[in-house]
Parts: C-alpha cells; sequence; structure tokens
C-alpha cells in the first residue's frame, strides 16, 4: 500500500507549508470517495535553486491505510529549467511504518542515503546498483514538471526515474487529453493535461509482493497537471487509480500563487 500512495502522489501522505512560496497547495485524498487524508505542497523558485516542502497525514481506512503522518522536503538547484536535487529528507511516522530517509545527490546522482530503520527482507529484494542511482530524481522534485512547451502533448509524454531511498522505479507518463479543471478554492480555474500513468519497478523491492504485481500492471493511473502562473513548470492539480478494493483520488482544493 506504501508503493501505491506514494507512486499516486507523494505530498499526499508526506515539511510545513511555506506561505511566502511561489505557490502554495492544499490537497485532499480519496478512497471509494471517503475523505481519507489531507496534505499541502509549498514550492519555492530562488536564483537558480529551488526547494518543496510537504506534510500531511491519513486516517484508518479499514486494513488498507493506517493512521499517520509525514513530512518530505527537498532542496536543489535549477540548470536551464531543470530541477536538479541536492537534499531529499523524508519523516514518515504511522502505525505500520516509522523512520526517516535522507539523500544527498548531485547532478542526478545519489552520492549518499541514509534509511533509518533499515529495510528488512534483503535477501527477497532486488538489490539496487550504482547504476540504480544515476540520472534520477527523488519524487518530491518530479512532482514539478519542467515544462517549456506548457500544456502541450509533449509535456506529458516522458518517463520519470525515481529513487525514494528504498526503492527505484519508473513512471512512464503519456498524453491522454485536456480539459478544464478548477480547486474548491476558485483561485486555480482553467486548462489542465490529463497524463496517463504506468508504474514500472526496477529494484529495492519485493518482486513477489502482490501489491507490487497488481502496482505493474495497472492501466488506470492518470495525472491531471497544472500551470504555475507563468512560470515554465506543471504540477498535480489530481491524480487517480483504480485498485482492487476502489479508487483513490489525490486532489488539490487549493492553489495559491504568490503576488
Amino acid at each position: 500500500m506504501r508503493a501505491l500512495l506514494s507512486t499516486l502522489f507523494v505530498v499526499a501522505v508526506a515539511g510545513s507549508p511555506v506561505q511566502a512560496a511561489d505557490l502554495y497547495m492544499k490537497y485532499k485524498l480519496f478512497a471509494v470517495g471517503l475523505p481519507i487524508g489531507s496534505g499541502v505542497m509549498s514550492v519555492d523558485f530562488g536564483n537558480g535553486s529551488y526547494s518543496i516542502d510537504a506534510n500531511g497525514g491519513t486516517a484508518a481506512f479499514g486494513k488498507l491505510v493506517s493512521d499517520g503522518k509525514g513530512s518530505v522536503n527537498v532542496r536543489g538547484n535549477i540548470a536551464s529549467g531543470t530541477l536538479q536535487p541536492k537534499k531529499f529528507a523524508l519523516k514518515v511516522k504511522s502505525d505500520d511504518e516509522n523512520g526517516t530517509i535522507s539523500m544527498q545527490m548531485r547532478k542526478g546522482a545519489v552520492q549518499k542515503v541514509a534509511v533509518n530503520p533499515p529495510q528488512d527482507r534483503m535477501n527477497q529484494r532486488i538489490k539496487v546498483t550504482s547504476d540504480h542511482l544515476k540520472n534520477v530524481l527523488d519524487p518530491l522534485t518530479a512532482a514539478v514538471f519542467p515544462a517549456p512547451k506548457g500544456l502541450s502533448a509533449e509535456s506529458c509524454n516522458r518517463t520519470l526515474e525515481l529513487f525514494d531511498g528504498k526503492e527505484r522505479y519508473n513512471v512512464h507518463l503519456s498524453y491522454k487529453s485536456k480539459r478544464q479543471a478548477k480547486t474548491s478554492d476558485g483561485r486555480f480555474n482553467g486548462e489542465v493535461l490529463v497524463c496517463r500513468a504506468r508504474y514500472e519497478p526496477i529494484s529495492g523491492h519485493r518482486p513477489k509482493r502482490k501489491t507490487i504485481q497488481e502496482l505493474a500492471k495497472n492501466k488506470s493511473m492518470e495525472i491531471w497537471l497544472a500551470p504555475v502562473g507563468d512560470k515554465p513548470y506543471l504540477v498535480p492539480l489530481r491524480a487517480s487509480i483504480k485498485a482492487s478494493f476502489g479508487s483513490l483520488v489525490v486532489k488539490a482544493e487549493k492553489y495559491k500563487l504568490k503576488g
């Protein structure tokens, strides 16, 4: 379930919002139409640098989701419009998982990882090799899409190569459509890009785990991308997936641009 939620959209269960940031968003997480969690994300673009902070929590939902809360933040550089993470930190506390992850990265390569507590059942997991830790993004940086061509099909058609400190996986995106969308607060009301998404496990996972197998076969995942004002970036306004128990949906309710 952790892999399913983090792939759907990391900020729904993922530091505190920076009100002066360039973009502030609040999300809600729904399972079969019922609200089970919320989260906030703030994005700030500096002079050749960026920062993203998120936090949130979930409420118990049967055996699928437990009570939990977490925070995640990343800092990095911007080179030719591309986000290059330098420091990533995640902290999670729930009924079935407690721990921290920190990473140091440089130009897409992971240089140092600290996972506490360490992963278990390592003999059952696909080994993460040094090659797997090159040309990757952390999951939070991946939530801000460089899009110099804006809401074009090309902005959808890409593969995100991700490493979350434990598992290496790809998210393959492809163009589906465009549509009109708005947030509950009315601050965003406009056209969004609708992308299909497909999860591909690479390493760090247990290949015999049923959740991983089901997620890799799932073709229902979808992400709606919205512009960040006049900046050449897109961010998720909504993400959804149909699972065996029903649907999971993350959607933005608040969208606030600086100024």
